[in-house]
């Protein structure tokens, strides 16, 4: 075929004009043809001359059309479009026996025209080649398979060298075919470029590109879903799209496909585009099962049974007759029909039942698929004119339409349910969370009231060990008439610092000691200075203790009361000297005094609890005591940790 520069036809003429003249053409029936002018300067031709010579395979055309013998007195009239029919059963020598016919039109009547003319084919049909002569000379030839031979591609071809040159006066086209094959041949043109060239597009257009733009964006959109079905493995239906797509362009290649040399062999070729359409329908029979949820069993297995047998049957080289495959094609699509009719009526029939919404679509598209394809299986056998348009392409364009809008669908419909299911996990959530907030609040509410269960167990704990401890001694002692006012004024004075430190244990200290020292020397200075014992403060800072709390802070008020107690007691101290440091990994709270020492060791094993109640605090906040004493006084240390351990901080809740 010879590409031209796009041209824009004239308008047609209205009711009772008379064609241009500017073109030189008349209408004229001469030699057997018919010549119909049109008003852009086209000629229609409707009738010709025909030949048949019967051969054994194909051959080349030869150049000049006088080297092929032709017999002068054998030629018969003729209307255009013609067909020669097929056998619907090919015979043995069917594929072998060639037919050729040569097809005479005289251009004589044509007046002379400035520009070039051309020839405009918009279709040929034929297991074969085709030649076109001009004068008896070879002006064109197709190439490549006989079979995949462009049949579909319309023909334009110019018929003299340049314009200004005589274009021939008759035209001869040679087309080869097989016996049983048949053949088609449509109407011809001839004119001008501008009066031919829009034609020709437009032909081309129907016939090869919108099918094979719509059968490319078909298997676009099929890699799309490929891709989504590999991220979510779970969702067959994104899978069988891919398959349907795939082999809806498997079977419309051979609709653009041809006219050059293929890459694979006539009858691999064949034998994709006949197991395609067979696969094809068995994938949308799966589809449709796969949205309507209505299984049939019995549907599935005979039909994967019958398209795996056709599909093995078919296979190129498996026996001597499938060299003849491309021979019972349109029989194989027209036996095909029906089974593809009884698939698709059971699916659609369980998806109105399951009252399915895109059932409707499917169904229209069903009468419409089978319509189309029905009346390509008549165009395929040659019997309607071959002039037409197979529809068949229109069918799977129609196909990708709806099953691309049931897949939008589909994958619109997934996001608004993912959007319904985290709208609903989000209230469900924020109910989770109100009810979470309500058993918060209520554990502390709970919390809260254990705190101060403890702490008032703990006060009530500490002042009958300590208070009531002192007050019952103090009581017997009086009953016996043991004790002066004075000692009853001191035990009463003890008590009261007892009460006071107790108390002072329930103020925040922020985890400082050294405030905790100060409200202890708050408390102490004016019994330790009405004692006649001189205090001197000599604390440094240091570092803040985290655990700190009431109960921690009582326990070191103990520690430090027993410690100047026992001073004030057994000592006769004139000076007592407080001091803090940092030692180590914690801090060191030391009191010193001035008076008469004690042993250390048998203080610690006599059965008196004053000492191993300080040790026993001690150990109780993960601190330690210790003693130094001699002539000189007693050196009394307290070391507390500045991160307490674990087993520290559960002695420390349970004593």
């Amino acid at each position: 075929m010879l590409a031209l520069p796009l041209a824009h036809a004239s308008e047609p003429p209205a009711a009772g004009e008379a064609p241009q003249r500017d073109g030189a053409v008349h209408a004229s029936q001469q030699d057997g043809a018919v010549h119909t002018p049109q008003r852009d300067g086209a000629v229609h031709i409707t009738r010709a001359e025909l030949l048949t010579v019967p051969g054994t395979g194909y051959s080349d055309p030869p150049r000049l059309a006088e080297d092929a013998r032709l017999p002068g007195d054998e030629w018969r009239e003729i209307s255009l479009p013609h067909t020669a029919g097929r056998e619907l059963v090919p015979t043995s020598l069917g594929g072998i026996r060639t037919l050729t016919d040569w097809y005479r039109i005289d251009l004589s009547g044509l007046a002379p025209s400035a520009q070039q003319r051309l020839l405009y084919l918009p279709r040929w049909k034929t297991l074969g080649h085709i030649a076109v002569y001009g004068d008896g000379v070879l002006l064109y030839q197709s190439h490549g398979s006989p079979v995949h031979n462009g049949y579909n591609h319309p023909l334009l071809l110019p018929l003299n060298a340049a314009a200004g040159t005589p274009s021939p006066t008759s035209v001869l086209i040679r087309v080869d075919r097989l016996r049983s094959s048949g053949s088609g041949f449509s109407t011809v043109w001839v004119g001008d470029q501008a009066s031919l060239v829009w034609r020709y597009q437009a032909r081309q257009l129907l016939q090869v590109q919108l099918p094979f733009m719509g059968s490319a964006a078909f298997l676009a959109v099929g890699a799309f879903a490929f891709a989504v079905w590999l991220g979510k493995r779970r969702e067959p239906l994104y899978l069988l799209f891919f398959a349907i797509s795939a082999l809806a362009f498997l079977r419309t290649v051979h609709y653009y496909a041809g006219g050059s040399y293929l890459p694979i062999s006539d009858e691999l070729f064949e034998w994709m585009t006949v197991a395609s359409l067979i696969w094809l329908i068995i994938a949308i029979h799966l589809f449709l099962e796969r949205l309507h949820q209505q299984p049939s069993p019995w549907l599935t297995r005979s039909s994967l049974a019958l398209a795996t047998g056709c599909s093995i049957a078919t296979l190129p080289h498996l026996s001597p007759s499938i060299a003849s495959l491309y021979l019972i094609t349109p029989l194989l699509n027209l036996a095909v029909l029906p089974v593809a009719v009884l698939i698709f009526a059971v699916n659609l029939r369980k998806a109105l039942r399951a009252k399915l919404p895109e059932g409707r679509l499917v169904a229209g598209w069903t009468v419409f698929a089978v319509a189309f394809t029905s009346y390509d299986g008549l165009l395929q056998n040659n019997l309607v004119s071959p002039e037409s348009v197979y529809t068949s392409p229109y069918a799977i364009i129609s196909l990708f339409f709806v099953f691309s809008y049931i897949m939008f669908e589909r994958y619109t419909g997934a996001f608004a349910e993912v959007a319904r299911l985290n709208k609903g996990l989000a209230q469900r959530l924020q109910a989770r969370e109100a009810e979470l907030e309500q058993s918060y609040q209520r554990l502390r509410v709970i919390e809260n009231q254990q705190m101060l269960n403890a702490e008032r167990r703990r006060l009530m704990q500490d002042m009958h060990d300590g208070l009531g401890s002192s007050l019952i001694s103090a009581i017997r002692s009086v009953e016996r008439g043991a004790m002066n006012d004075a000692e009853i004024s001191d035990v009463l004075k003890g008590c009261m610092d007892d009460l006071k430190l107790a108390i002072d244990s329930m103020e925040s200290v922020d985890a400082d000691v050294l405030l905790l020292l100060a409200t202890l020397r708050f408390r102490l200075a004016p019994r330790i200075e009405s004692a006649g014992v001189a205090l001197r403060w000599e604390v440094q800072p240091v570092p803040e203790l985290p655990w700190l709390d009431a109960g921690s802070a009582l326990h070191i008020l103990r520690i430090m009361q027993e410690c100047i107690a026992n001073v004030l007691r057994h000592t006769r101290a004139t000076t007592i000297c407080f001091s803090t440091a940092t030692v180590g990994e914690g801090v060191c709270v030391v009191i010193e005094d001035n008076g008469a020492g004690f042993a250390v060791d048998e203080a610690l094993q006599r059965s008196g609890r004053g000492l191993r109640n300080q040790q026993q605090r001690a150990m109780a906040i993960g601190g330690t005591v210790s003693w130094e004493s001699g002539s000189g006084g007693t050196r009394f240390t307290l070391w507390l940790p500045l991160q307490r351990k674990a087993d520290g901080e559960k002695a420390a809740r349970s004593s």
